[in-house]
């Protein structure tokens, strides 16, 4: 009789806390499935044990507000990713950084190249948080091996010092907020080896730039948002062409602004616009202008992405002024989550006289379509194959340059 009260005590009790374990367990289904919709959308979303819980606060503080999380939304991914993750803790403000990066090695054939393996970059980042309105990140890697022709540098090294939740000012390195390859251009984001044309020559990836950057998002509704970056920088200088002028002090006393506003359809659908301006020789007199349009978009193992880029060079007279066009579209398909098909098809009209000031006569015009497939031993871990049909264009001779890629790339 003892043993069935008992047992008839312990019914009761666990029916009297099912409602608290059955809102438990729904929470922490709601905010992976959150977190897998908002995180997943730019990139594989990371195990929750990767990081640590306070190290999961430093990382949302810096990605939420491109996810577009809310105050609702960043709480519930949170308690998912606590719950959830490493063991480790780091304790409290200010935080140890967090660790991460990437590393990827390259082999080339070409017909007008000589073949070649190149261990392209290692890539080291740390952020952290050092107030409740401070965070900071330093990015730097090392390309192409390194050495005296290609030392170590600064990839980003900012703080951003954060007005509001979802609104903050950007000091120091940072990536120039133009279209969104940039975003995306780490070997597990970009999902061919090469990168489009007119992101290298007229977005000149990765376009590294020192200056001010007020961002953030902006709700209009709970399935719209709006993204965006307005900014101050020392500007594209006096190089032989637009990807040669990349700079980190300036040649002029003239400062190059600009903007980049993208709005999020139901976390599935990005549009979104960029303008930059600013003089570019050394007296500050002539002015180079660039604008930019962007489409992104990820439903289930589909995705789309592509952008136009367009750019206007003043020149002293008697010089034409340079003008540059591009666009690619590329597609790709998630199969059974370890293989990727992807085809990118892009082109590139850049014309620039310029022989005066330090700017050289700069002549592409081509087209290339890219044939990709990728295996993803685990989502930090890819091999790529790529062959590129390259077709020149009016203005130029034609030659056979199509291009084998292989790479071997991990996210760390």
């Amino acid at each position: 009789m003892k043993k069935a009260g008992l047992l008839a005590l312990a019914l009761m009790i666990w029916l009297l806390s099912l409602p608290s374990l059955l809102r438990a367990q729904t929470s922490s289904y709601e905010g992976e499935q959150l977190y897998q919709i908002k995180c997943g959308r730019c990139h594989f979303a990371h195990s929750p044990k990767k990081y640590s819980a306070e190290e999961w606060k430093t990382v949302l503080k810096e990605m939420g507000p491109l996810s577009g999380l809310t105050e609702e939304s960043d709480k519930v991914i949170l308690d998912y990713l606590t719950q959830a993750s490493g063991e480790k803790e780091r304790g409290s403000l200010p935080t140890s950084p967090v660790v991460a990066g990437y590393l990827y090695t390259e082999f080339f054939s070409s017909e007008d190249s000589t073949d070649t393996f190149d261990i392209h970059y290692l890539n080291l980042n740390l952020s952290g948080r050092l107030h409740d309105r401070v965070s900071y990140r330093a990015e730097f890697e090392f390309e192409h091996g390194g050495g005296e022709d290609e030392p170590p540098f600064i990839e980003q090294a900012y703080m951003d010092v954060w007005l509001f939740r979802n609104t903050a000012l950007r000091i120091g390195a940072m990536l120039t907020p133009f279209n969104r390859f940039d975003d995306l251009h780490g070997p597990l984001e970009n999902f061919l080896v090469t990168r489009p044309q007119t992101s290298r020559e007229i977005g000149v990836s990765a376009w590294k730039e020192v200056g001010i950057d007020l961002h953030g998002n902006i709700f209009l509704h709970k399935n719209f948002f709006l993204n965006y970056n307005a900014y101050m920088i020392n500007g594209l200088g006096s190089g032989s062409r637009l990807r040669a002028s990349r700079q980190y002090q300036d040649n002029n006393d003239a400062k190059s602004l600009g903007f980049r506003v993208s709005g999020v359809i139901a976390d599935r659908w990005e549009i979104g616009a960029s303008y930059y301006t600013g003089a570019w020789d050394n007296a500050g007199q002539q002015n180079l202008s660039l604008y930019g349009f962007h489409f992104l978009t990820r439903v289930a193992g589909l995705d789309v992405f592509a952008e136009y880029s367009h750019s206007l060079s003043e020149n002293p007279p008697p010089l034409a002024l340079g003008k540059a066009d591009g666009f690619f579209i590329q597609t790709s398909y998630l199969l059974a989550g370890k293989f990727r098909p992807t085809l990118r098809y892009g082109t590139l009209d850049y014309l620039d006289p310029g022989n005066l000031l330090g700017r050289q006569p700069t002549d592409f015009d081509s087209k290339i379509i890219c044939l990709g497939w990728n295996y993803y031993l685990t989502g930090a871990i890819v091999f790529k194959a790529e062959y590129n049909f390259v077709q020149e264009g009016k203005r130029k001779e034609k030659k056979d340059n199509d291009l084998i890629a292989l790479q071997a790339a991990v996210r760390f």
